[in-house]
C-alpha cells in the first residue's frame, strides 16, 4: 500500500494507493506493522494541519468581523440592526451617542424604550413596508436627539434574509441631512425673493398670481394688480448713494405689506417697481385702495439723518376684463403705469384698451423712426433771422421736419419725445448739427454771409462726451465755433446739474455761444 497525504478543496486527505505485488512474504509482518505506524504518523499530521488551518480560517474571519465592526463604529451616520422580533441588537457609537444610550442599552432595546408614541407608531408601519417590499426603502423623519434638538434625518432600512428567504431583521442606515436641508431651502427661498425686500420676485409673482387668477375664476370673483414704481428714485440714488437708497426701499416695502392682507400678493420685480394683487376686492374700491397705498407710501422717511419724501405712481389692471393670464394683466398694468407717469406722477390709473392702441401706434411709429434715419428721410428747414432795420437776415435757425410716406408731416412734438425715450436722439441729434453746418457754409461759399445758425439740443444729449463730440465735428468741419449758436431749454440751464454746467463752459470757451429757447414754457425741441 502507499499513502498520499494532498489537499482536496482546502482540506486535507489520506489517500491510500496498493502497492507492487512483488512484496515477498517475509517482509509481510514487519511491513505491516510499519505501514501501521506511518499510517499513525500522517493520519495526526494530517489532524494537526488541519486544526491549525481552521485557526487561519477563523483569524481571518475575526479579523474581517472587527474591521467591519471598526468600520461600522467610524461611520459619522446612525447604523442600527433590529432582529424579526424588534429587539435591536446592535447600536453604533454615533446612535449611541444620538440617542443618548449608555455601553449596557446598545442592545436589547425596543422602540418603545427609545422612540415617543407617535413615532414608533411612524417605525413600525415604515418596517412593515420594507419586509413587503423586501428591497431597501427611504423615509425623512424629524427626532430628537440627546440634547432635545430636532433633527431631520434621511433614513435607509435594507430587509435581511437567510439562505431559506426567512425574514431575520432590519439594518439601518440614518444621516443627519438637517443643514443641507436648510441650504437647500435658503437657495429655492433666494431664487424666490427679493434679498433686499424680502418680497417675491417675478418668479414667484408669476406662480401666485396664476394660482390666484385660477381661484377667482372658479369663485366668480375679480382680481387687480398694481404695478407702483417710485416717482425720482434715481434722483436719491445719485445724490444720496445707494445706501439710502435701499434703505428707502425696504421701507416702502413695509408700508406696502403692513397695509395689505395676508390674501394679497406683494412683490418687487427690480428696482423701484412693486406689484401688488388684490383679491377677493370690488372693482370700484380698486383704485380708492390704490390711492391710499401711495398716501402711505407719501409719508416722510428718516434714513440716516436725512428726511426724505417720495411720491409713486401706480396702473392699475382688473381680471376678468383686462386679462385673465398673468402676462396679459402684468402688461396691461404696466402700461396704465406708463399713462400715470405720462399725467404728472403721483397718481393712479386704470387701464383701458385705448392705451394698447396707443402702445401699437407707438411701436409702429417707434419702427418707422429708425427706417427714416437708416433712409435718410427726415428734412431740416431753417427760419431767418433779421436784426431790426436790416433787410438782410443775420442769423438762421435749423429746425427738424419728419415727412413721412404714409402718415404725412409728423410733427416734432410727436417724434421728438419718441426719439428721447428711445435713445435715438443722440445720433438725430448730431446729424442735423452736421447737416445744419454743412449747410451754413455752403451758404457762405455762395456769398451768403450769415453770422450764425442755430441747432435745437435736447436735454438727453448733453453728457460726458457732448461738448468733445461737438468740437471734433467742428474741427472736421472746420467750422468756426463762433458761426454757432446752440438752444437749450430754460428747465435745462436753470436745473444746476453739475455735468451740464461743466459741457457749457468748455463750449463757450471754444467760442459756442448758447440761448433759451422757450423761455418761460420749460419745454424743447429739436
Amino acid at each position: 500500500m502507499k499513502w498520499l497525504l494532498r489537499a482536496v478543496s482546502g482540506c486535507l486527505a489520506l489517500t491510500v494507493l496498493p502497492l507492487a505485488a512483488h512484496t515477498s512474504a517475509e517482509q509481510g509482518p514487519e511491513m505491516i506493522g510499519s505501514l501501521i505506524e506511518i499510517s499513525l504518523v500522517f493520519l495526526l499530521l494530517a489532524l494537526l494541519l488541519l486544526r491549525h488551518y481552521r485557526r487561519r480560517k477563523e483569524k481571518a474571519l475575526t479579523e474581517q468581523t472587527q474591521l467591519l465592526s471598526a468600520m461600522i463604529e467610524s461611520l459619522p451616520d446612525i447604523v442600527a440592526y433590529k432582529d424579526k422580533e424588534g429587539v435591536y441588537q446592535l447600536f453604533n457609537s454615533h446612535a449611541s451617542q444620538f440617542f443618548g444610550l449608555t455601553a449596557r442599552e446598545r442592545t436589547g432595546r425596543r422602540d418603545e424604550d427609545i422612540f415617543d408614541p407617535v413615532t414608533c407608531k411612524l417605525i413600525r408601519h415604515q418596517d412593515r413596508d420594507a419586509r413587503q417590499r423586501r428591497s431597501q426603502t427611504r423615509h425623512e423623519a424629524w427626532l430628537e436627539n440627546a440634547e432635545g434638538n430636532k433633527v431631520l434625518l434621511e433614513c435607509y432600512r435594507q430587509p435581511m434574509f437567510d439562505a431559506a428567504h426567512t425574514y431575520i431583521g432590519l439594518v439601518f442606515l440614518c444621516r443627519d441631512i438637517t443643514q443641507s436641508r436648510q441650504q437647500q431651502e435658503n437657495l429655492e427661498y433666494l431664487a424666490r425673493h427679493d434679498t433686499l425686500t424680502g418680497l417675491i420676485n417675478r418668479n414667484m409673482l408669476h406662480e401666485q398670481l396664476n394660482f390666484a387668477l385660477q381661484m377667482t375664476r372658479r369663485n366668480n370673483e375679480c382680481i387687480a394688480l398694481v404695478f407702483i414704481d417710485l416717482d425720482r428714485f434715481k434722483d436719491i440714488n445719485d445724490s444720496l448713494g445707494h445706501n439710502i437708497g435701499d434703505l428707502l426701499l425696504r421701507d416702502v416695502a413695509h408700508r406696502l405689506k403692513s397695509n395689505l392682507r395676508d390674501s394679497d400678493i406683494c412683490a418687487r420685480i427690480g428696482g423701484d417697481e412693486f406689484v401688488i394683487a388684490l383679491s377677493q376686492v370690488e372693482e370700484e374700491h380698486v383704485q380708492e385702495k390704490c390711492d391710499q397705498l401711495l398716501q402711505k407710501i407719501a409719508q416722510p422717511y428718516h434714513l440716516q439723518g436725512h428726511l426724505l419724501t417720495v411720491c409713486a405712481s401706480a396702473g392699475i389692471a382688473i381680471s376678468p376684463q383686462h386679462g385673465n393670464s398673468a402676462e396679459s394683466l402684468m402688461l396691461h398694468a404696466d402700461a396704465a403705469l406708463n399713462r400715470a407717469k405720462a399725467q404728472g406722477r403721483n397718481c393712479s390709473y386704470v387701464y383701458s384698451e385705448k392705451l394698447t392702441i396707443n402702445q401699437h401706434n407707438q411701436l409702429s411709429l417707434e419702427q418707422d423712426l429708425r427706417k427714416a434715419y437708416a433712409g435718410n428721410e427726415f428734412q431740416l428747414v431753417f427760419h431767418p433771422q433779421w436784426r431790426t432795420g436790416n433787410a438782410r437776415p443775420e442769423r438762421v435757425e435749423a429746425l427738424i421736419r419728419w415727412p413721412h410716406k404714409t402718415r404725412g408731416m409728423v410733427s416734432p412734438h410727436e417724434f421728438i419725445p419718441l426719439a428721447e425715450t428711445t435713445g435715438m436722439i443722440m445720433e438725430l441729434g448730431l446729424w442735423v448739427l452736421r447737416t445744419s453746418c454743412l449747410q451754413f457754409l455752403h451758404w457762405r461759399e455762395e456769398g451768403l454771409m450769415l453770422e450764425k445758425i442755430a441747432v435745437n439740443v435736447s436735454a438727453m444729449q448733453i453728457n460726458s462726451r457732448f461738448a468733445d463730440t461737438v468740437e471734433n465735428i467742428l474741427r472736421e468741419l472746420n467750422f468756426d465755433p463762433h458761426w454757432l449758436e446752440l438752444e437749450v431749454t430754460e428747465s435745462l440751464m436753470m436745473s444746476g446739474i453739475t455735468e451740464v454746467s461743466q459741457q457749457v463752459h468748455k463750449l463757450r470757451e471754444l467760442g459756442v455761444e448758447f440761448s433759451i429757447d422757450d423761455f418761460g414754457t420749460g419745454y424743447s425741441s429739436l
